[in-house]
């Protein structure tokens, strides 16, 4: 079989189950069987393919049939100029969570210590460590499923992180300059009107915080006056609808300056408090 015809063929087979872009999905797949880059693939049309390589075509073509998560058929994804290793036990770094790291970026700081609170896949994590390689930074999750994925990514990327097992934070970790987190902010009633294949692939517990999706966001900051240096920054990313809350959250626990900043499609996504 060649590579145009299984191309023609993953490609119908998606769009009758409904998947979005189904001609870049079957690129991707495509690319990652056989090497040849996906806008490269139409020079090769008449190559024909090995037994081996159809079947793994076909397999990955079937779980994303059945909505699964390309990341997680692929086993990894892209984030921030890293390759994040992914597995069900993690949540898929999203692009928009790139915008926090650009956020932080755009401050030109020297921190010497930060705080990844519910690192998951340890995305954050390991882009703030290329950003700033002179700073220590300690990433937490509860998850020990979630550790483990993360710190075969921070070797992946050739960096040190500190991993830590802990619900929020440990009190035997000190003080920080910056605190960052992507906390689960999906509230119990927004989580049954999720696509599919985020309910039914990804970590509930990485998407879904208590309390209206605020849950995390104020225990962060409650702990958080405790940790940062003076004139020490926490950098959230928050769901669209958040940001009422999380300035009356921020000012009632007295920090002296909270800022929303919009994404590029104008919605709420990054607030900053400033200790």
């Amino acid at each position: 079989m060649t590579i145009k015809m299984l191309l023609e063929e993953g490609k119908e087979k998606l769009s009758h189950n409904n998947i979005e872009n189904p001609v870049l999905n079957i690129g991707i797949i495509l690319e990652e069987v056989t090497g040849i880059k996906r806008l490269s693939l139409p020079l090769y049309y008449e190559r024909e393919l090995s037994y081996n390589q159809i079947e793994i075509v076909n397999r990955m073509i079937n779980r994303r049939c059945n909505h699964e998560p390309l990341q997680y058929i692929l086993g990894y994804t892209e984030f921030y100029g890293c390759k994040i290793l992914v597995n069900s036990d993690v949540l898929i770094p999203r692009p928009e969570t790139e915008y926090l790291l650009e956020t932080i970026r755009n401050h030109q700081l020297s921190p010497q210590r930060i705080l990844d609170i519910g690192t998951g896949s340890g995305a954050i994590a390991i882009s703030l460590k290329k950003i700033y390689p002179q700073a220590q930074v300690v990433a937490v999750d509860v998850s020990t499923k979630a550790l483990a994925i993360a710190k075969k990514n921070a070797k992946e990327n050739h960096v040190i992180i500190d991993f830590i097992q802990a619900n929020i934070y440990k009190d035997s970790l000190g003080k920080f300059d910056i605190i960052v987190s992507n906390p689960p902010y999906i509230s119990e009633k927004d989580y049954t009107i999720l696509p599919q294949e985020v309910k039914e692939y990804e970590p509930k517990l990485a998407l879904v915080g208590s309390e209206s999706g605020l849950y995390f966001y104020r225990k962060i900051i409650e702990m958080s006056k405790n940790i940062l240096t003076n004139d020490g920054l926490i950098f959230f990313e928050i769901g669209q609808d958040q940001a009422d809350e999380i300035i009356k959250i921020a000012l009632s626990n007295k920090f002296k300056d909270v800022n929303i900043i919009k994404d590029l499609v104008g919605r709420n996504r990054i607030a900053y408090l400033v200790q």
